[in-house]
């Protein structure tokens, strides 16, 4: 009777937590099955301009032709072997050391390579949707199930879930306590440097020194790797092309994109000083957020701040914040920043960046306030504990 009593009990306590669990799964389900039905309205589109521009790039230097790697020219002949009858040149735009790592990919035919892309891609998501659901629990796996751009970048035929599992594999580094390893880590996030640009400045404030080290000697052997593959003139041809504002699928609508690009450009701001005054005062409130804050904060803060302060930032590239939400949903103690992240799991952010403008704006507003934000949230744990602090002290001074 004991042993059936205890049965009993365990049944009605695993009840709810089945229940929880049944819920999670069919929601994932659900809307993963959305998102691959809506996935395979983009993906004709995504083999014959995302992706076709990595491939490229890949065949280039495959061949060894490092010095027409950003060449446009070069790159629309290459790429008409693999879409006749292509009107305007793809241009790839990554650095030349990311090519000779895609460079294995152009060994497999371009229609297999692609097939092979997609399919490595979302691999790479369900391995990051896994660590999710071992550090925060089955909940996680909701939010990652509604949030829009890792789908959207994989249906698009980009790479944004490798830089999201470059920032997890990151942050899992440095909180086992092995800076130098995890700085090394975010330094191959350099295949899109812009979208990184302002960690360089957290890790110094923070003097987290041997990460900072790891990441600029790890930065450094990339740009070697670049001048020995391509020369100076390769570097110059480089910075030529990301210049060049002739090519129409370099520049893109400015009003969707997701930093202050698209934040000036929805609500008019024709000001080249009131852009620059958006851009300093993020950075200022940014290099204040992150001194002191802890680890989980310093990796919300920073990758959200980076999107925020530089041009060119699409939708999908908004991938790398899925581990910020994470972080935020599950460490958080403010309800306004857990609701600020639950907003920005969901599509509504991102869909709006289709919408044209000045619709658009709620992509880039929604990014920036949840910014704010946890910002506050850091000021405000910053004056409690100043407080605490002084209130020991006052403790202690003679007639207390």
């Amino acid at each position: 009777m004991p042993d059936n009593a205890a049965a009993g009990l365990r049944s009605q306590v695993d009840s709810p937590r089945n229940s929880r669990n049944s819920f999670v799964w069919v929601v994932v389900v659900a809307l993963a099955g959305l998102w691959i039905a809506l996935g395979t309205l983009i993906l004709p589109a995504a083999r014959s301009h995302d992706f076709l521009n990595l491939y490229t790039g890949a065949s280039l230097a495959l061949d060894g032709q490092f010095a027409d790697l950003h060449d446009p020219a070069a790159q629309l002949e290459r790429e008409r072997r693999y879409v006749p009858g292509l009107e305007a040149v793809v241009p790839f735009v990554r650095p030349a050391f990311y090519a000779l790592m895609l460079a294995p990919m152009a060994l497999l035919p371009f229609p297999v390579a692609f097939v092979v892309w997609i399919g490595g891609q979302i691999a790479l998501l369900a391995a990051c949707c896994f660590w999710a659901w071992r550090r925060f629990g089955p909940e996680a796996s909701v939010f990652t199930s509604f949030f829009l751009p890792a789908p959207l970048g994989i249906a698009s035929g980009q790479d944004c879930v490798v830089l999201l599992a470059l920032l997890i594999l990151s942050y899992e580094l440095a909180e086992r306590g092995r800076p130098a390893a995890s700085g090394a880590a975010m330094a191959m996030m350099l295949i899109k440097f812009h979208l990184i640009l302002l960690w360089p400045l957290a890790l110094a404030i923070q003097r987290r020194w041997r990460m900072l080290a790891a990441f600029c000697a790890v930065a450094a052997a990339e740009v070697l790797v670049c001048l020995t593959a391509g020369g100076m003139a390769g570097i110059r041809t480089y910075l030529a092309l990301l210049q060049n504002k002739d090519l129409s699928h370099l520049s893109p609508s400015p009003e969707r994109m997701i930093g202050f690009e698209g934040l000036v450009a929805n609500l008019e701001i024709h000001s080249v000083w009131g852009a620059a005054a958006i851009v300093a005062g993020v950075i200022a409130i940014f290099a204040f957020a992150v001194a002191g804050a802890p680890l989980w904060r310093t990796f919300v803060l920073a990758p959200a701040a980076s999107l925020l302060v530089v041009p060119h930032v699409y939708g999908y590239d908004a991938a790398l914040l899925l581990l910020p939400v994470w972080l935020t949903i599950f460490r958080s103690a403010r309800p306004a920043s857990r609701i600020a992240a639950t907003l920005l799991a969901t599509p509504i952010p991102f869909a709006f960046a289709l919408a044209g403008k000045p619709w658009a704006v709620v992509s880039s507003a929604s990014l920036l306030i949840f910014f704010l934000i946890l910002s506050s949230e850091a000021r405000n744990v910053a004056i409690s504990s100043l407080a605490a602090e002084t209130g020991q002290i006052d403790n202690r001074l003679p007639g207390r």
